[in-house]
């Protein structure tokens, strides 16, 4: 049973690093149904506005400068007295800003998860950044990495996420377009349009089952 294992390990780990013979197939109806898809104007005011319509928060912000201040009163509202960050460079100004002006307990995911267990479920609020967006959807486009793990957008009551406009796509076939992840597929790739919810039982709408119970969205530019 060992050796059978290991085998199959084995075969695992060389055909993983092996690229694929062929390019990604095309649909005969993709270019049909790209056709087909309506001009949405300003990505942006799309944007917001299907997010909204799901019960996200949503701030516009003019750069990352402002990020701090814009996004500063959600912490009094939502009470927010602790947040985590992973080790994302442009949200050090943020953390700054917390800690020195709002009196927030910082905390940064830096170890394991067994090591910080404890601590990343006693937090109140996790904060990330993006790859983008989907507009026609307001669906933020969440690929976590070393700097920022998962559960940084999915284990806390309040995910905070900055998504920069730049990086707003109309629709999911634009985004798929670019075949950035056919490349280099990510270890998890998820679409989020607002918080957490499921009315799987006795069909009663329930927040935070299976993730934040509230979604707070800075778009910046």
């Amino acid at each position: 049973m060992a050796d059978a294992r290991s085998r199959i390990l084995e075969r695992l780990r060389r055909n993983s690093n092996t690229p694929p013979h062929h390019a990604n197939p095309v649909s005969d109806r993709e270019p049909e149904w790209q056709a087909k898809q309506r001009p949405l104007g300003d990505l942006g005011e799309v944007f917001v506005s299907e997010l909204e319509k799901v019960g996200s928060k949503v701030i516009r912000v003019l750069d990352w400068k402002s990020l701090p201040e814009a996004v500063g009163p959600w912490f009094k509202e939502f009470r927010i007295g602790s947040a985590m960050t992973g080790q994302e460079p442009r949200l050090e100004p943020l953390r700054k800003h917390l800690g020195k002006s709002l009196g927030i307990d910082l905390h940064t995911y830096t170890e394991s998860l067994e090591a910080q267990k404890e601590e990343i479920f006693s937090t109140d609020c996790g904060i990330t950044t993006s790859r983008g967006g989907i507009a026609d959807t307001g669906s933020v486009i969440l690929v976590p990495t070393p700097q920022e793990p998962r559960l940084l957008s999915l284990a806390l009551p309040v995910h905070l996420v900055v998504v920069e406009k730049e990086n707003l796509f109309p629709h999911l076939g634009a985004f798929l377009d670019t075949g950035e992840f056919q490349r280099d597929t990510p270890s998890n790739l998820v679409l989020v349009s607002g918080a957490s919810r499921t009315a799987d039982i006795e069909l009663t709408l329930t927040v935070g089952v299976h993730g934040p119970k509230v979604f707070l969205v800075a778009l910046v530019g």
